[in-house]
């Protein structure tokens, strides 16, 4: 399940991040929130991607 999980991550997930950064970065006027935006969405998939994962094993 872990290799599963990373081969998702860098297929789809990565460049996703990469495009709405570069989305967020035309903006001038939003840049802070959407960067903050992005950040806790980020950080939010980590931690359920811990979660589910945790009992799994290697």
């Amino acid at each position: 399940m872990v290799t599963t999980s990373l081969i998702f991550a860098f297929l789809f997930a990565v460049p996703l991040i990469g495009f709405v950064f570069y989305l967020i970065w035309k903006d001038k006027r939003k840049r802070k929130i959407g960067i903050a935006v992005l950040i806790a969405l980020c950080v939010f998939a980590i931690l359920v991607a811990y979660q589910v994962n945790k009992d799994k094993g290697i």
